[in-house]
């Protein structure tokens, strides 16, 4: 690799690279990953003339156009009658927020969120009495407070803003000049060799945002655009699945299409990539082959998002234990294309639970775990008379002490079991529609059956209000008139209907007049609830699993 040549550009002078369509995004970069008010955060860095970063090129001939990703970016896209193609290898994120700032159009980041650029937005008014304060913000532009950063440097800005005070104006003027005269650090990069600008990258971005796994793979991918594999499969996972991580999906394409033993985190990402990588390099047969044993992992991955719906009740993806139950669960569907046969429904069973309450994917173990759970589906869809065996029981008090808060595969599984179970509505006995529940924008569908607010009336910690075991599923409007009563007093109303003992039922509560829930006293009546309680969850977990899952005493 040459030595790297070191430049500046003015804002003003990117706008019009921009406006020449000169930067391309290798497909080894990312998405978009930014919201609005990082975005902000950046305008008002260059504002106040703090270092944001250099920008790294990769300064090459159209001779590696092949390179180019057309989609998953905001920046103009490249045009192909350039003669030198400018990569960005770093700074795209910095970059597609200075372009959208002249554009301000509304665009989606990685998370599927919208990102409306015409709402970072400059503050005009006041602005001598807190110097401290952000002059950029991501909000609505408000006339004469806050103006839209697009309007304020597009060409037409003298016109578009002549309604402005003149102190106003002045300031929106200077704000504008520093933004267009802010110089960016450039870093220009010249080599013909492949591997030496993925290792750079590679390099460059672990010094910046963390990169993950997953993104190495993609950088370290030549030959396929795993990163659009990825992204395409995803797209097409069931509504609540789309920020499935993608180290999850390299990671059982990993399992189901590696000539090696099964690994788990990077070395088995990098060890597929590298796999195929050497085949299509060395075989023009292997690309075919690939896009084969791809097509037949997606249908396989998405068969097994749809089984943990269907049978367990993951809603979406908050409802998970681990992502990476999806992985080793998707090697059976590979191995095995069609429904399991009803012995082989009673083994993944016991895996699901076993899995999700033992957090066997998690801690110490969780290594030899996954790989032996690789091996265990691969022999299930083979054979029906494989069987998984549970033998590191859990405590009881493991489950006492699982607070909902905690996204834990335990407070997941808990979740996975109240839906199980059909909650029913408090007011009328019907039945809760968890899936519609699930998908609102508010998600507010947990209820202290002892009320948070009560219990820290009587000193009790967060630690014991908000274990799973005084925990239920509720809409939102039930949970706001419940407010602060005690159970015995919000409940009595309901206490004479006729399906209120089917309707306790339904949310694992035990209501019989020695469970606590009717005692006086708030602490004593709290305590033996909660015990109560514990023996209800424990044994509804263990009937869902068809085996035992706790210790006894």
């Amino acid at each position: 690799m040459t030595k790297p040549r070191f430049e500046q550009k003015s804002i003003r002078q990117l706008r019009d690279c921009l406006e020449r369509h000169v930067f391309a995004i290798p497909r080894l970069q990312r998405e978009f990953v930014w919201n609005g008010p990082k975005a902000a955060a950046l305008l008002d860095s260059i504002y106040r003339g703090m270092p944001i970063g250099a920008l790294t090129i990769w300064e090459t001939g159209r001779s590696h156009s092949d390179l180019l990703r057309p989609s998953l970016h905001i920046l103009p896209p490249f045009d192909t009658s350039n003669k030198q193609i400018w990569y960005l290898l770093d700074g795209q994120q910095r970059l597609s927020v200075l372009h959208q700032s002249f554009e301000g159009q509304i665009r989606a980041n990685s998370r599927h969120q919208q990102v409306d650029f015409s709402r970072l937005t400059f503050r005009v008014n006041n602005g001598d009495d807190d110097e401290d304060a952000p002059w950029f913000s991501y909000r609505k532009p408000i006339d004469g407070e806050y103006i839209s950063v697009p309007t304020l440097l597009s060409r037409k800005w003298v016109s578009r803003l002549n309604y402005l005070s003149q102190r106003r104006f002045d300031r929106a003027a200077e704000c504008r000049e520093r933004l267009l005269a802010y110089k960016v650090p450039v870093i220009v990069i010249t080599s013909r060799d492949l591997e030496e600008v993925r290792e750079a990258f590679i390099r460059i971005n672990s010094q910046g945002m963390p990169i993950g796994s997953a993104d190495r793979a993609f950088a370290r991918a030549s030959r396929i655009d795993l990163r659009e594999k990825a992204n395409d499969l995803r797209a097409h996972l069931p509504e609540g699945f789309a920020d499935l991580p993608h180290e999850t999906i390299l990671l059982g394409f990993s399992f189901v299409s590696s000539d090696q033993e099964p690994d788990v985190g990077e070395r088995a990402m990098d060890a597929m990539v590298r796999q195929w990588e050497r085949k299509i390099d060395g075989d023009d047969n292997a690309m075919p082959q690939f896009l084969k044993c791809w097509g037949r992992y997606r249908a396989a991955f998405t068969k097994a998002i749809d089984y943990l719906q269907s049978h367990f009740s993951v809603l979406e993806l908050r409802f998970l234990p681990s992502a990476n139950m999806v992985a080793t669960l998707a090697v059976y569907f590979f191995v095995h294309p069609g429904q399991p046969s009803a012995r082989q429904r009673r083994e993944i069973r016991k895996w699901f639970w076993a899995t999700a309450v033992g957090e066997r994917y998690s801690g110490r173990g969780y290594r030899q775990n996954i790989i032996g759970d690789v091996s265990f589906f691969e022999r299930v869809a083979k054979s029906g008379s494989a069987r998984f065996v549970f033998t590191n029981l859990v405590d009881r008090s493991d489950i006492l002490r699982t607070e909902y808060t905690q996204p834990s595969a335990r407070s997941r599984a808990f979740a996975c079991l109240l839906a199980r179970c059909r909650p029913c509505y408090l007011t009328n006995g019907e039945q809760v529609l968890l899936a519609q529940e699930a998908a609102r924008a508010n998600r507010n569908d947990r209820h202290h059956i002892f009320p948070r607010g009560l219990l820290a009336n009587y000193g009790f910690q967060h630690r014991d209000y908000n274990s799973i075991c005084n925990i239920c599923f509720v809409v939102a409007e039930e949970n706001q008139s419940i407010g602060a009563k005690s159970p015995r007093t919000y409940l009595n109303d309901f206490r004479s209907k006729q399906y209120f003992a089917r309707v306790m039922r339904s949310h694992l509560i035990p209501h019989e007049k020695d469970s606590g829930l009717w005692d006086r006293g708030v602490p004593r009546a709290y305590k033996k609830f909660r015990l109560s309680r514990l023996a209800v969850i424990c044994k509804a977990l263990e009937h869902e699993a068809g085996i035992k899952l706790f210790r006894r005493g």
